[in-house]
């Protein structure tokens, strides 16, 4: 039984930020506005915070699954 793969999933969300990211840059080349900028000011630039806390939960958690399927496991330790 493989442990649980907590880090792939972090890597596609972060991915997926870093995605949004890149488009807002191109986007925001073309709409400059006072609606583009509230949208930006309310709705992404609180969820780069949000998705590094997120994110080092993520890892954080994943360090106590494995060492818990280690803990648990019969598998000699360094095969995971």
């Amino acid at each position: 039984m493989a442990a649980a793969d907590l880090y792939t999933s972090s890597a596609h969300v972060r991915d997926a930020f870093e995605d949004l990211k890149a488009a807002w840059l191109d986007v925001s080349q073309h709409w400059n506005d006072a609606v583009s900028r509230g949208f930006c000011e309310n709705h992404l630039e609180p969820m780069g915070p949000v998705v590094k806390l997120a994110l080092d939960a993520v890892s954080h958690m994943s360090t106590h699954v494995n060492q818990m399927y280690r803990d648990c496991s019969d598998e000699p330790a360094g095969e995971l």
